[in-house]
C-alpha cells in the first residue's frame, strides 16, 4: 500500500511584533566607547545588624570589665568631717568701747549736718529769714522760696536726688548773710558738681588752697523782684564730698568779697 503524502506544517507567527533592538549612538571619530556604570552592590542586612549589636555591646562590656577591676579593689579612706583641732577663740568677751574704738569712724558730714553749721560771727546779729529758723533743717519749699522762680527751682531740687539741707541766718554791719548746708544723695554726687558749677558767677574768683568753687561781690546795686528796693549782692559756693556751702549776702551796703571767702572756707573746714 502506497503511504499518503504528508503536507508540510508552517511554523507558528507571533502575532505581537518584536521590539526593535536599542539603537546605540555610534562613538565619535577620536572618543573612547562608553562604558556602562555598574550599580552599587546592595548592602546586607546582616552587615547592619553586626555593626549596631557592637555599637550595643561595646559599653556593656567595658562598664561591665570597669566594675568587676574597681570592685576587686580595696576601698580608700576620706578624710575626716570635722579636724583634729577646733579654731581657739580668745578668752573673755569683747569690749564693745573697744571695738568701737577701732572701726572707721563715719564722716562727719554723715551726722546731723545743724550741728556743722557755723556759729554765728563776734558782733553778729540774729536775723529771722522769714522761712526756716536759723541753725535748723530746711524743706525744699522754704529753700525754692529764695528765688524768682520759685516752681522750677522746687522741681529742680526733688529732680536732682536732694537729701536734705540745713541753714543760717544772721546780719553784721547792714548786710544779711544765709550759709546753707546741701546734702545730696550718695548716687547723686555729680549733683553736688553741677549744683556747685550752676552757681558760680561768670567773672567770679576762684576759691584758694585747691578749694573748689568761687566767691564774688557786686559793686552795682540789683533791684528785688516785684520790688524797687535797691540791694548789694555777693554769694560765695564750694564743695565737700555730696554736701554743697552755699553763703549768700545782701545788703544797702557793698559786700565784702574776702569776708564772704573767708565764711565758705570756714563753713567747709567744719565739714572735714
Amino acid at each position: 500500500m502506497e503511504a499518503e503524502p504528508v503536507e508540510p506544517v508552517e511554523p507558528e507567527r507571533s502575532l505581537e511584533p518584536a521590539e526593535p533592538a536599542e539603537a546605540v549612538e555610534p562613538c565619535r571619530p577620536g572618543e573612547p566607547a562608553a562604558v556602562a556604570t555598574p550599580r552599587p552592590p546592595v548592602r546586607s542586612s546582616r552587615t547592619v545588624l553586626l555593626v549596631v549589636g557592637a555599637l550595643l555591646l561595646g559599653p556593656l562590656v567595658g562598664g561591665g570589665i570597669g566594675y568587676a577591676v574597681q570592685a576587686g579593689r580595696s576601698a580608700t579612706p576620706l578624710p575626716a568631717l570635722q579636724p583634729a583641732e577646733l579654731p581657739a577663740y580668745p578668752p573673755g568677751a569683747l569690749d564693745p568701747a573697744a571695738a568701737a574704738a577701732g572701726s572707721p569712724k563715719p564722716l562727719a558730714i554723715d551726722g546731723d549736718l545743724r550741728k556743722l553749721l557755723l556759729p554765728k560771727p563776734d558782733g553778729a546779729q540774729d536775723w529771722d529769714s522769714g522761712f526756716a529758723a536759723t541753725g535748723d533743717w530746711e524743706t525744699p519749699g522754704e529753700m525754692a522760696r529764695w528765688h524768682a522762680d520759685s516752681a522750677r527751682y522746687f522741681e529742680k531740687l526733688v529732680g536732682s536726688g536732694l537729701r536734705r539741707a540745713a541753714v543760717t541766718t544772721f546780719q553784721k554791719d547792714g548786710v544779711k548773710y544765709r550759709i546753707e548746708l546741701i546734702q545730696y544723695q550718695p548716687d547723686q554726687a555729680g549733683a553736688a558738681v553741677a549744683a556747685m558749677r550752676q552757681s558760680k558767677v561768670a567773672g567770679a574768683t576762684d576759691m584758694p588752697d585747691g578749694m573748689e568753687g568761687a566767691y564774688w561781690a557786686s559793686n552795682t546795686q540789683e533791684t528785688y523782684a516785684d520790688s524797687t528796693e535797691t540791694y548789694y549782692p555777693g554769694s560765695a559756693v564750694t564743695r565737700r564730698g555730696d554736701v554743697v556751702v552755699g553763703v549768700t549776702a545782701f545788703g544797702t551796703t557793698q559786700v565784702s568779697a574776702d569776708l564772704l571767702r573767708d565764711l565758705a572756707k570756714q563753713q567747709w573746714e567744719r565739714l572735714a
